[in-house]
């Protein structure tokens, strides 16, 4: 585990974990054949500019969000059997691939939070991993739809 000796090198590190992030997302908003899922992570690849933008910003004058509860439907849970080595993945293997790579975040995030004895890191990783469960949840969503437009 990373130590961290103050709050801007942990803001540092959020911003390099969401520029690999945009890079992820990136690579498939341009590779991906169906519309609806490009489309989708060039949203997601968008609000993690505007994440780093925020980390800046939060660095900068040390502003901290409330962080909010935000429902997990437990779906990317439930295909942890998928091979996302795969060149070519379907519509639904991607978004699961997404959804597990948010979930990792959010993970991640949470387990920093509890290693840190300063109250403003602390706030800071639970707002990011919040912010990760955010677009885990629209991940979620995009798949219950595709799910009930096949059956």
């Amino acid at each position: 585990m990373k130590i961290f000796r103050d709050f801007e090198e942990i803001i540092d590190f959020a911003i390099e974990r969401e520029m690999d992030e945009i890079q992820f997302y990136s690579k498939f908003s341009l590779t991906m054949e169906n519309e609806n899922l490009r489309h989708l992570f060039r949203n997601i690849s968008l609000e993690k500019v505007a994440k780093i933008i925020q980390l800046e910003n939060m660095k900068k004058i040390g502003v901290l969000l409330d962080i909010e509860s935000m429902p997990d439907l437990k779906i990317a849970e439930t295909f942890s059997d998928i091979d996302f080595t795969r060149i070519n993945l379907s519509y639904k293997e991607t978004l699961l691939m997404a959804m597990n790579k948010e979930k990792e975040k959010f993970i991640l995030y949470q387990e920093l939070a509890d290693y840190m004895t300063s109250m403003e890191c602390k706030q800071t990783l639970l707002n990011l991993a919040n912010q990760e469960a955010c677009q885990k949840l629209k991940l979620e969503i995009k798949y219950d739809e595709f799910v009930m437009c096949a059956n």
